[in-house]
């Protein structure tokens, strides 16, 4: 019980990085349980049903959880979401109930997450 503890405390204050620039700059699971299956299918539509608009409009409502997203002087929406779904997806699998993503393209950056 205390090494879950242990690793559910580090999980929340990860930062991870994969290819590319993006990185988790905020991870809790502190704000409750949450429906890992509903987040993911949130995620999931949120790519196709949200970023068409401006990227500069926070997202929505889905699974329990307040979407958002947004930029500065990022070229493309889909770019951050697919820089950033992957780190989302093993945020959601570890249990977080608030988790953002930055992605940098030179001085531009975006963020998606929810909380």
């Amino acid at each position: 019980m205390k090494f879950a503890a242990v690793l559910a405390a580090l999980a929340a204050f990860a930062v991870s990085q994969v290819s590319g620039n993006a990185t988790i700059v905020r991870e809790y699971d502190a704000l409750g349980a949450t429906d890992q299956g509903a987040l993911h299918s949130c995620l999931d539509n949120y790519r196709i049903d949200n970023w068409a608009s401006s990227l500069g409009q926070d997202g929505m409502d889905c699974g329990g959880r307040g979407w958002f997203k947004g930029s500065h002087n990022y070229k493309s929406p889909t770019d951050c979401y697919d820089a950033c779904a992957g780190l989302l997806v093993q945020a959601i699998n570890r249990g977080a109930s608030d988790v953002e993503c930055d992605d940098y393209e030179g001085s531009a950056r975006c963020w998606m997450g929810f909380h």
